[in-house]
C-alpha cells in the first residue's frame, strides 16, 4: 500500500514532537519507542533509525526540494484553458481541444491534454437516450403535469394526496441472454493485406436475440408482484392455439392485453392493496393498444379508479418511476450471460427484491416534485434520478 504525502508529514511531525518532549533521547531510543508502539511503520530497525535521523537533522515536516525539469507545457494557464474548452461543452474532445489551444499559441499535444484532464478530475459521461420532444409535446407535458398535480395532490399532508394509491405499471424492454457488446471495440490489429484467421476477424452475433419480456408495477406498497415480475414471454407462448404456426412469434394485441390484465395484472395488484385496505388507482403506458375501447372497458371493469390516457401523457418516461426500475435492472444485468431462461429469471428476481417498500414509497412521493420540474422547465426533459 502506497504512503500518501499526508502520512509522511504526520510521521515527521510525530518524530519532531517526540524529540521536543524528550530532548535527551537519542535517535536509537526514539526508533525503539516507535517500533514498540501500537501502530509501528513497516520498516526494519536499521531503516527506521536512518529515517528518524534524517527527520531530526532536517527539522521540518515538508518534503525536500528535488531537482527536475520545470513545468513548461501544463502550466496553470494551460490547465485553465483546457478546463474552459472541454468541461461541459457540447461535442468537445481531446483532439478538438488540442487544435483550439494550438491556434491560441499554446505548445500543446493530445497527450498533455489527456494528462491535464485526468489531473482536473474530469470524467467522460455518455449521453443518455431520451424521447424526442416537439413544441406540441412540451406543451402537452406541462398541461398534463399541472392536471396530475391538481388531481392527485402536491403535498403529502394535503387532503388531495392520492399518490400512495397510484399503481404505475409497464412492460420492460427485452432482457437478453447475451450480455451487452460494444461493437466499436470489436477489431484486431494486422498489417495491410495480411491474412487474418476467421476466428479473429469474425464477431459472431445473433440476428434476433433471444430473451424475456417482463411486466411489473411500482406503488407506495412496493413492487408488484412482490417476489418477481411476470414473465410475459412465457404467458404469450401459453396463448397459442393448436392451429397457430409455432415458428411465428405471438404478439401482444389489445385482446391479449385485456386478457393479461384480467388474469395476471389485476390479481397481483389487488393482492397487495387488499393488505393495506386502500383502493388502487391504475395507470399503465399510453401505447396504442392501451388506448383501445376494449382495453379501456377492461380497465374500468377491473379498477374503480384509473388515470385517464389524456392525463397521463405518452411522453412521461422521465416521470413515471417504473421506467427507473427497469433501467436499474438493465444496468445490473449488463454484461452478464445466461445459458437458460431459469438463470435469467433468477437474476431478475434477485435484483427485483432489492427494491424495498420504503424505497418504492420514496420514489412515488417524489413524482409531484418531478412534475413541478417539468412545469418549471417548460416541458423539457428532467434528468434527476
Amino acid at each position: 500500500m502506497s504512503i500518501t504525502y499526508n502520512d509522511r508529514k504526520n510521521f515527521r511531525s510525530f518524530v519532531l514532537n517526540l524529540k521536543s518532549l524528550n530532548s535527551t533521547w537519542s535517535v536509537g531510543r526514539i526508533a525503539r519507542f516507535i517500533q514498540n508502539s501500537d501502530n509501528p511503520p513497516h520498516l526494519k530497525y536499521t531503516s527506521l533509525y536512518k529515517c528518524v535521523s534524517r527527520i531530526l537533522k532536517r527539522e521540518t515536516i515538508n518534503d525536500k526540494k528535488r531537482s527536475g525539469r520545470p513545468v513548461t507545457v501544463t502550466t496553470s494557464e494551460f490547465r485553465k484553458n483546457v478546463d474552459k474548452c472541454i468541461r461541459l461543452k457540447k461535442n468537445a474532445s481531446i483532439r478538438k481541444t488540442d487544435a483550439i489551444l494550438k491556434r491560441q499559441g499554446f505548445t500543446s499535444s493530445e497527450t498533455s491534454i489527456y494528462r491535464t484532464v485526468k489531473a482536473l478530475n474530469l470524467k467522460w459521461y455518455k449521453k443518455r437516450k431520451s424521447q424526442k420532444l416537439s413544441d406540441i409535446d412540451k406543451k402537452n407535458r406541462v398541461k398534463c403535469a399541472k392536471t396530475l398535480r391538481s388531481k392527485l395532490g402536491i403535498s403529502k399532508n394535503s387532503n388531495k394526496w392520492r399518490w400512495n394509491r397510484i399503481v404505475n405499471c409497464d412492460f420492460s424492454d427485452l432482457f437478453t441472454f447475451q450480455g451487452f457488446q460494444n461493437k466499436k471495440n470489436d477489431g484486431v490489429w494486422a498489417r495491410e493485406g495480411e491474412e487474418i484467421e476467421a476466428g479473429l476477424i469474425n464477431a459472431q452475433t445473433e440476428k434476433f436475440q433471444k430473451g424475456i419480456l417482463f411486466w411489473g408495477a411500482i406503488s407506495s406498497q412496493g413492487l408488484i408482484p412482490s417476489r418477481a415480475p411476470i414473465n410475459v414471454t412465457q404467458w404469450l407462448e401459453q396463448q397459442r392455439t393448436p392451429c397457430d404456426d409455432k415458428r411465428k412469434r405471438v404478439y401482444l394485441t389489445s385482446q391479449l392485453y385485456a386478457k393479461f390484465l384480467t388474469e395476471k395484472a389485476a390479481p397481483a395488484i389487488k393482492t397487495v392493496f387488499r393488505k393495506c385496505k386502500l383502493n388502487p388507482i391504475f395507470h399503465d403506458d399510453q401505447d396504442q393498444k392501451q388506448r383501445t375501447i376494449l382495453v379501456r372497458d377492461t380497465v374500468a371493469a377491473l379498477f374503480s379508479e384509473h388515470i385517464e390516457p389524456a392525463d397521463g401523457d405518452a411522453k412521461f418516461a422521465d416521470v413515471w418511476r417504473i421506467e427507473n426500475v427497469w433501467g436499474a435492472l438493465k444496468e445490473k444485468l449488463r454484461g452478464k450471460v445466461f445459458a437458460t431462461v431459469l438463470e435469467l429469471e433468477k437474476e431478475v428476481e434477485k435484483e427485483w427484491r432489492n427494491f424495498s417498500k420504503e424505497k418504492c414509497e420514496k420514489m412515488m412521493d417524489e413524482i409531484p416534485y418531478r412534475l413541478q420540474l417539468i412545469i418549471d422547465n417548460n416541458g423539457e426533459h428532467i434528468h434527476k434520478y
